[in-house]
C-alpha cells in the first residue's frame, strides 16, 4: 500500500532535521575578511548538504556550493560508493594557501559505504581545494596529516617545498580516481607513453632436492596506457565499490633529473571483489605551466610466500631510464 504524501513529506522533513548543520570558520591563515566570508559560507553550506543527503540516503544537489564541473562530477561519482557526514556542527580549521589557491584540511568525517562487505577504516577526513577566484576545486578523502608534515617539510627550497605540496594534492586526487572509478581523470594523469609494471606472485616447482616444493616468486607484466586503462576499465564494471589506501608514503626529487620526483606508496586495495597489499611507486614529471604527468607506475605485492617483500627490492627512481 503506497504511504500517502502528507506521510513521505513529514518523514523527509523529520529526516532533515536530524541532519546536522555546519558552522564553518577559519581559525587563520587568511586576512581577507571579505574572501574568507564567501569561502566559509560556501563550505557551511556545503558540509551541511553532505550530512542532509547522508541521513536521507539521496544524491548530492550541489548546484549552489560553486563546485567546478570537475570537482562536482568527482564528487557525485565519490557519493556512488561512500556517503559520510561530518561528525561536528562547529568546525574550526586553518586557511592553507598555495600557488593554485586555497585549502582546507583535516575536516572529520564517518563514512556510511553502499557496499554490505566493506572493511575500511569508517573515520577519515577531507580536503577542500578552493580557487583564486573563490570556487570549490576539489573534495576529497585526505591523507593522514602526519604524511602531510613528512612529505612537504622535507623541502629543500621553496620550489621544491611547492612542487611536494602539488605531489600530496595530486596523490590524493590520484587515489580519489580510483574510489570514484573515474577513468578518464586517471587517463590525464598518465603520459602518453607511460610505462606500468605489475607484478604478480606465482609457484614454481623447486628443481631441487625436493621435487615436491613450490617456490613462491614475483613475475612481472608490462602494460602500455591504453592497455592499463583498458584492463582498468574492467575493474570498475565489475565491482561495486573500490577503495584504495595509501600508506608509508615517501617523496623524492629525482638527483640528477630536474623536474621529476619519485613517490613510493604503500598502497591497500579493496573492492568488493578482491582485496591486496602492496608497493605502488610513481615517477612524476613536473613541467611549469603545466599538470604534472606520471610516466612509471610499477605494483608489487608486499608479501612473497610467507616472506615480506624487502625494501631494496622495491621499484625506485633508478631502476628506469630517463631520457
Amino acid at each position: 500500500m503506497r504511504k500517502p504524501l502528507l506521510l513521505i513529506g513529514l518523514q523527509w522533513i523529520l529526516l532533515s532535521a536530524m541532519a546536522q548543520n555546519i558552522d564553518f570558520k577559519f581559525s587563520g591563515g587568511i586576512s581577507d575578511a571579505d574572501l574568507s566570508a564567501v569561502m566559509e559560507k560556501r563550505v557551511s553550506g556545503l558540509l551541511t548538504e553532505l550530512n542532509a543527503a547522508c541521513a536521507q540516503n539521496r544524491e548530492l544537489q550541489l548546484a549552489s556550493f560553486h563546485l567546478t564541473s570537475r570537482a562536482s562530477q568527482s564528487l557525485q561519482l565519490l557519493w556512488k560508493n561512500f556517503h559520510f557526514s561530518c561528525n561536528d556542527s562547529k568546525i574550526r580549521q586553518l586557511c592553507l594557501q598555495d600557488v593554485n589557491g586555497y585549502e582546507i584540511r583535516g575536516v572529520a568525517i564517518t563514512l556510511t559505504p553502499m557496499g554490505s562487505n566493506f572493511k575500511g577504516e569508517l573515520n577519515r577526513e577531507l580536503t577542500i581545494c578552493f580557487a583564486p577566484d573563490k570556487e570549490i576545486t576539489g573534495v576529497h578523502m585526505a591523507l593522514a596529516n602526519n604524511s602531510f608534515a613528512s612529505i612537504v617539510g622535507k623541502g629543500r627550497d621553496v620550489t621544491d617545498t611547492r612542487r611536494r605540496l602539488e605531489i600530496l594534492k595530486f596523490v590524493e586526487d590520484f587515489r580519489s580516481y580510483y574510489d570514484e572509478k573515474d577513468l578518464e581523470a586517471l587517463r590525464n594523469v598518465y603520459s602518453d607513453d607511460a610505462l606500468i609494471i605489475t607484478g604478480k606472485v606465482i609457484h614454481r616447482r623447486n628443481l631441487g632436492h625436493d621435487q615436491a616444493q613450490m617456490k613462491p616468486e614475483i613475475v612481472y607484466s608490462k602494460q602500455n596506457k591504453e592497455q592499463y586503462l583498458s584492463s582498468l576499465q574492467r575493474v570498475f564494471q565489475n565491482n561495486k565499490f573500490i577503495r584504495v589506501q595509501f600508506d608509508s608514503i615517501s617523496v623524492r626529487r629525482h638527483p640528477a633529473k630536474a623536474g621529476f620526483y619519485a613517490v613510493t606508496l604503500h598502497q591497500k586495495w579493496q573492492s568488493s571483489n578482491y582485496s591486496d597489499d602492496g608497493y605502488v611507486f610513481l615517477l612524476w614529471e613536473f613541467k611549469e605551466g603545466a599538470s604534472p604527468v606520471v610516466h612509471v607506475r610499477t605494483w608489487q605485492p608486499d608479501m612473497i610466500g610467507s616472506q615480506k617483500l624487502d625494501e631494496d627490492d622495491v621499484f625506485n627512481e633508478n631502476d628506469f631510464f630517463i631520457p
